[in-house]
C-alpha cells in the first residue's frame, strides 16, 4: 500500500513539473511573439521602408469605337413583332466578345432616346432606348452624348435622353445634362488604381437652337469654356479624356480646325482625344504624349442604303476600334505620378448588312476585320489596305490587327 502511494505521489509531482514547463514555454513564446509584433526588428523596419518607397505601376486598358447611328432600317431590323420589343443583341455578338478583355469601353451615342416622341429616322432621329441597354450589355461603359443630333427632338427630347443616361449606374455618359448643376458635377471613375473622367463636346446641333436658359442640355465646343472645364477636373483625376464631335462628313481626312483644336486640348493637359462625326475613318496622330483619333467612323448605321452613292455606302460601312493601355507610375521617393499611353492599336470593323432568313428581313451585325471572312465582304483584303492607309496617313506607328490567317 505504501509503495502504491509513493508511486502516485511521484506521478503527481511529475505531472505538476510537466505542467509548469508547458506553461512556462507557452508564456515565453507568447511574450516573444507580442514583443516581436510590437517592436519590429531593424531588418523588418528596413524592409517595410523599402516597400513604401518602391515604385508602383498600375495599368488599365481602353477600347474605343465610333457612332451608334441608329437609322430606321437598323431599329426595324431589331424589332421583334412577336414580343413587340427591340433587341439589338445579335448585332453586337462579335462586339461583346471584342470588349470583354478591356477595362474602359467607349462609343459615341449619335441619336437621342426620347420616350415622349415616336421613333424616327434622318434628319431628326429618335431611337429606341433598348439600343442603349444592349450597348451597355455588350460592355460599353464610357459614352459620349454631345452630337449634332442632340437637339433633334427639341429641349424635351434632349432632357429625356440625358435623364435616361443619368439614371444608369456604373458608367460615365456625358455631353448632355438635365440641369446646370448636373453639368458642373465632376463624375470620376476608377479602375485598377487609375482615376479618369471625360468631357464631351459637339461643334453644333444642325441649326436647331439650344434655349439660352438651358445651355446645359448639350455641350457646344468653345475654347474658353473647354479650358474652364479642363481646369476644373485636371487635378482631380489621373486621366482626362475628351470626346470631340467635329470635322466634315464623308471626308477621309481631318480639317485644319480639327487639328488646331486637338493641339489646343493636348497643350492644355488632355490625355486622350476621341473624335467622331464624319461617319468614316480619319487619320490618327500623336500630339506630344496625347493620342488623337480624329474619327472612328460609324460603329453601326443604316447609311449603306440604296439612296446613297456607292462611295458613301462603302466609306460609311467601315469603322474601327482603337485600343491602348493607360500606365500610371507612382514614385514615392520623388513624390511623382506619371501617366503614359502605350500599346496603341486598332482593328477595322465592317457594318455588315444581310438578309436574315429567320427574321425574313434585312439585318445588321458589326464584324471586326480580325474576324473577317469572304462571306461578309468579298474584297475585304483590298478594303483593309485602303482604310489602313487612311488611318496611318499622319502616323504609321499604330499596330493594326492583322487579317485572319496572316502571321
Amino acid at each position: 500500500m505504501k509503495l502504491k502511494s509513493s508511486v502516485k505521489k511521484c506521478l503527481f509531482t511529475i505531472g505538476i513539473v510537466l505542467s509548469l514547463i508547458l506553461l512556462f514555454t507557452f508564456s515565453y513564446h507568447t511574450l516573444l511573439n507580442n514583443f516581436s509584433n510590437a517592436s519590429p526588428t531593424n531588418e523588418e523596419q528596413v524592409k517595410n521602408k523599402d516597400d513604401e518607397e518602391k515604385i508602383k505601376t498600375y495599368k488599365a486598358s481602353l477600347i474605343a469605337t465610333g457612332d451608334g447611328l441608329v437609322h430606321s432600317n437598323v431599329y426595324n431590323a431589331a424589332y421583334n413583332s412577336y414580343n413587340k420589343n427591340y433587341d439589338f443583341k445579335s448585332m453586337l455578338t462579335y462586339t461583346k466578345e471584342k470588349l470583354k478583355d478591356y477595362d474602359i469601353k467607349y462609343y459615341n451615342q449619335e441619336t437621342v432616346f426620347d420616350k415622349d416622341s415616336p421613333y424616327s429616322n434622318y434628319p431628326r432621329f429618335n431611337t429606341p432606348s433598348a439600343f442603349g441597354d444592349d450597348m451597355l450589355d455588350a460592355g460599353f461603359n464610357l459614352v459620349s452624348l454631345a452630337t449634332n443630333h442632340s437637339m433633334d427632338k427639341g429641349s424635351s427630347g434632349a432632357y429625356n435622353s440625358a435623364l435616361w443616361w443619368q439614371e444608369k449606374e456604373g458608367i460615365l455618359a456625358t455631353g448632355m445634362f438635365t440641369s446646370a448643376e448636373e453639368r458642373e458635377k465632376v463624375k470620376i471613375m476608377e479602375v485598377n488604381g487609375i482615376t479618369y473622367t471625360m468631357l464631351s463636346y459637339t461643334y453644333g446641333t444642325n441649326g436647331i437652337p439650344i434655349p439660352s436658359d438651358k445651355t446645359y442640355l448639350v455641350n457646344l465646343f468653345d475654347e474658353e469654356k473647354a479650358l474652364e472645364d479642363i481646369k476644373a477636373v485636371r487635378d482631380k483625376v489621373d486621366v482626362l479624356i475628351v470626346a470631340m464631335h467635329w470635322g466634315t462628313e464623308y471626308k477621309l481626312d481631318a480639317t485644319e480646325t480639327q487639328r488646331k483644336q486637338a493641339k489646343f486640348l493636348a497643350d492644355n493637359g488632355v490625355d486622350i482625344i476621341l473624335g467622331t462625326h464624319s461617319h468614316c475613318i480619319e487619320p490618327w496622330e500623336m500630339i506630344g504624349d496625347t493620342p488623337v483619333f480624329y474619327s472612328f467612323g460609324n460603329f453601326i448605321s443604316g447609311q449603306n442604303h440604296a439612296d446613297n452613292t456607292a462611295y458613301v455606302r462603302k466609306i460609311t460601312s467601315i469603322g474601327m476600334f482603337a485600343t491602348m493601355d493607360i500606365v500610371k507610375t507612382v514614385d514615392p521617393k520623388n513624390n511623382t505620378t506619371t501617366i503614359k499611353i502605350e500599346n496603341i492599336g486598332a482593328d477595322l470593323n465592317y457594318n455588315y448588312k444581310f438578309y436574315n432568313n429567320e427574321k425574313k428581313k434585312y439585318d445588321y451585325i458589326v464584324i471586326p476585320f480580325s474576324k473577317m471572312e469572304e462571306k461578309y465582304l468579298d474584297n475585304y483584303e483590298d478594303i483593309y489596305e485602303e482604310f489602313s492607309q487612311v488611318l496611318t496617313k499622319y502616323d504609321d506607328s499604330i499596330n493594326i490587327e492583322k487579317l485572319p490567317g496572316v502571321a
